[in-house]
């Protein structure tokens, strides 16, 4: 009998069967890391952001106020200073006149602002750092996991659970 060099079909199919399996595991593994990585992402951004508007707010010696939008289709921030500049009222929790808009963030696509404790879905600094409107916000990731933003103090600290 001659003797047959390389693989036979069984063998070439077992092979391809385990690569197979190896990587939806790997698939699936990375899925999951890549939307921890986003929610992760997504809720230290909001911190940096909120921090930000809590020093301006000290800088200025005036409000700073932060509008969370949890529209479905738009989960996004805006941090503006109402301080009345421009013909604007200030301390009205509204941007009007000219006043400086700080920051106009929107959340990465799958990530979403959930559940807010913040009555209108705002809050505000005043002049010393303190949060006017305290609460809590939860920022959820496609696959349900989230993350709460803690603003329910009133000296302005925020925690991440």
């Amino acid at each position: 009998m001659k003797s047959s060099k390389g693989f036979s079909l069984m063998e070439t199919m077992v092979v391809v069967a385990l690569i197979g399996i190896l990587s939806a595991i790997a698939i699936s593994s990375m899925i999951s890391y890549r939307n921890k990585a986003k929610l992760d992402d997504a809720v230290s951004m909001m911190q940096a952001d909120f921090e930000k508007a809590r020093s301006r707010a000290i800088r200025e010696n005036s409000f700073v106020v932060v509008i969370l939008n949890t529209n479905t289709t738009t989960n996004a921030y805006r941090i503006f200073i109402d301080n009345g500049f421009g013909g604007g009222t200030a301390g009205n929790w509204t941007r009007d006149g000219n006043e400086i808009i700080l920051c106009d963030a929107s959340l990465p696509a799958g990530i979403k602002i959930s559940l807010t404790t913040f009555t209108n879905n705002r809050t505000r600094y005043d002049g010393r750092g303190y949060i006017t409107n305290n609460g809590n916000l939860t920022v959820v990731d496609s696959s349900g996991k989230s993350k709460t933003v803690n603003m329910n103090n009133r000296f302005g600290r925020i925690t991440i659970s």
